[in-house]
């Protein structure tokens, strides 16, 4: 639909004033609400058309822009209001609802499969010595988590757990992780090089999630792990985006008992490693490879 034949293109101008400076509330809602963006701050309609609505989101250092549509497409200027009304509501409910998130409408686009798909293909680990132990913002983090809490997961189990350790929290990721090398190594003696390592790894990396799965008793095991994989497969993906380079680590230490009570995982959920995030310090990214397809598929079709 070209803007010229818009049914509602004479009022936009006027109506995105209006809702920005008027109702910039219901504008944040829309964006949080509907759009699932928790992260922001404040948003601005910068385009109203018959077939949706297009809002710039703003955080505290993220930015983006998103389309929530209008289903079905609006047909004359009368129908605008209600409808931003409705939206209104149903945001307001859903920011406000503490039990449930429901997730936003779908961004259709001819870009967003290509877009996506560069996202997943450029992925990469990093070992910790490839990152800055600089801070990074904490809001990239709540992003990356708000993602991994959109993986799937059989019969809505949603076992992931997470604990994010930053700071000077670490000092306790610090002194679980070299006990733990000393309960896996007893004939080390106290100091070893390898505790320090261990010790000393904890400050490698500004922020430390743990990642736990806490199962349901009436599901296989190995769906829950798979739907644990699924969610941090999306914070990856998610930091990756954002330009920054992380790993889930699951060494000995990193899912060690001890570890798991250290950090208030025991007994109920299982430690099942650490994905540590940072700034990468070679600022230019890593190229992966992986071999085509026709080694790895079989087509069945008419």
């Amino acid at each position: 639909m070209t803007e010229s034949h818009d049914p509602i293109a004479q009022i936009a101008e006027a109506a995105i004033k209006h809702m920005n400076s008027d109702h910039a509330d219901a504008v944040l809602d829309y964006a949080r609400g509907l759009a699932g963006i928790t992260w922001a701050k404040r948003a601005l309609i910068t385009r109203l058309a018959a077939n949706g609505i297009e809002i710039h989101a703003i955080g505290d250092d993220l930015e983006t822009t998103i389309f929530l549509p209008f289903e079905p497409p609006l047909t004359d200027t009368e129908q605008l209001r209600p409808v931003l009304i409705a939206m209104a509501q149903k945001a307001r409910q859903l920011v406000s609802s503490e039990i449930w998130l429901e997730s936003p409408l779908p961004i259709r686009s001819p870009e967003l499969p290509q877009q996506l798909l560069n996202a997943i293909a450029s992925r990469r680990s990093f070992a910790l010595q490839e990152l800055s132990s600089d801070p990074i913002d904490l809001e990239a983090v709540r992003l990356m988590l708000e993602a991994a809490n959109w993986a799937p997961s059989h019969g809505q189990t949603e076992p992931w757990r997470f604990a994010v350790f930053s700071g000077d929290a670490r000092h306790m990721l610090s002194e679980a992780f070299g006990t733990a090398f000393r309960l896996l190594n007893p004939d080390q003696p106290p100091g070893s090089s390898g505790e320090k390592s261990q010790r000393q790894r904890a400050w490698q990396a500004p922020v430390w999630i743990a990642i736990g799965m806490q199962p349901n008793p009436k599901r296989p095991e190995w769906e829950e792990l798979i739907a644990v994989g699924c969610a941090v497969q999306n914070l990856h993906l998610i930091a990756s985006a954002l330009g920054l380079a992380g790993k889930w680590m699951s060494g000995g230490c990193a899912v060690h008992p001890h570890v798991a009570g250290a950090i208030g995982f025991a007994p109920e959920t299982r430690l099942l490693g650490f994905f540590y995030v940072g700034r990468p310090v070679n600022h230019e990214w890593p190229r992966g490879r992986r071999r085509p397809l026709t080694e790895k598929v079989v087509w069945y079709s008419d």
